[in-house]
């Protein structure tokens, strides 16, 4: 069964940001597959990735999932009946703990708690 899938505003600039790094430094076609794989890799199974351990305990309940092709970059999200709502989009190299934690950003882990 297809689910919803929505996506924060954080993780559209996420997303965004890729895009036009995977088109300046390779190829639009590449951009473009990995915008559709984004869609792909959640749109059928929204609860096939795994829980995040962190130190946060905001971040309680939040999963990840690698992009299907695209492994090092990995989606964020909590699952809800409905189906997922992407908090964020981030390479796996990036400092994850540190993104989650930055104050004044709406985006932050606490507050996509706080608006479920």
């Amino acid at each position: 069964m297809i689910q919803s899938v929505t996506q924060r505003p954080r993780a559209r600039i996420d997303l965004l940001e890729q895009f036009v790094y995977f088109g300046e430094e390779e190829s639009i076609e590449l951009a473009e597959r990995y915008f559709t794989a984004v869609d792909e890799t959640l749109i059928k199974q929204p609860r096939i990735g795994g829980p995040y351990d962190s130190s946060i305990p905001e971040l309680a309940g939040m999963r990840r999932i690698p992009v299907k092709g695209f492994g090092n970059y990995l989606i964020f999200y909590p699952p809800h009946s409905g189906g997922i709502d992407i908090v964020r989009v981030i390479h796996g190299a990036r400092d994850i703990e540190n993104l989650f934690k930055v104050k004044g950003d709406r985006l932050s882990a606490s507050v996509w708690l706080v608006s479920h």
